[in-house]
């Protein structure tokens, strides 16, 4: 095998991810609004999922264009089959720096793909599942049993990811490094965003307001260096 995929098919796949993430993020929200909380919790794991995908895609084809080029068929391959394993793209949306803002002990919860295990009782009725058995001796998982609290904690903290990402671009007239998938972060999302009046209650945000303020600092720090001096 030796085709890979075209730039192009990299952005469209960044692009139709970033997307398919934002309808599914305000699709768990029409439900919770409906009292379907299973449903809701389980779009917005496969919101989050999605636009994890969009991410390591892009960071992929962004490297790639500004590095030595795109790797081989056969590592291309092997790469690409890491965005079908689920509870590979849960830990990665946490690894983009989002991690320094959740305590450590939530962070290993996700290494332990509990979140995983929570989209599947959200999902599925079954017993739990041991490596590659099933044990008989635990309790039935019931969908119904997902509660309002869990489905309203998964969909605040996507939407403070989405509200972060408007507000830096904002701040930097721009955020991610291709135009297109850009477009996507307009007013009009920063206003839905922030129809959601949730907190997650699991999120310090302390990086997020250090990053913000040192920003600030710099920039104002910038303007005042390059700026002209007054007339006499």
């Amino acid at each position: 095998m030796t085709k890979i995929l075209s730039k192009h098919e990299y952005k469209k796949l960044a692009i139709e991810a970033f997307k398919n993430g934002l309808r599914l993020h305000f699709d768990s929200i029409y439900l919770f609004n409906k009292g379907s909380y299973p449903s809701s919790l389980q779009l917005s794991i496969i919101s989050l999922e999605e636009f994890s995908k969009s991410n390591w895609v892009e960071h992929y084809y962004w490297t790639s264009i500004t590095n030595t080029g795109f790797p081989d068929a056969e590592f291309e391959q092997e790469w690409l089959r890491l965005l079908y394993q689920h509870p590979k793209k849960q830990r990665a949306f946490f690894g983009w720096g989002l991690s320094r803002e959740y305590s450590p002990k939530f962070i290993k919860s996700i290494e332990n793909n509990e979140l995983e295990l929570l989209k599947q009782n959200a999902t599925y009725v079954g017993l739990r599942k041991e490596k590659n058995n099933i044990d008989i001796e635990s309790r039935i998982s019931i969908p119904n049993k997902i509660s309002k609290n869990e489905a309203k904690k998964m969909i605040s903290m996507i939407n403070d990811y989405l509200k972060d990402v408007c507000e830096r671009k904002i701040l930097q007239d721009g955020y991610y490094n291709i135009d297109e998938k850009d477009d996507l972060i307009t007013n009009k999302l920063y206003s839905q965003l922030k129809k959601w009046k949730y907190k997650t209650g699991l999120r310090s945000n302390k990086w997020f307001k250090e990053w913000m303020n040192t920003y600030n600092k710099v920039n104002t720090k910038s303007h005042i260096t390059s700026a002209p001096s007054k007339p006499c």
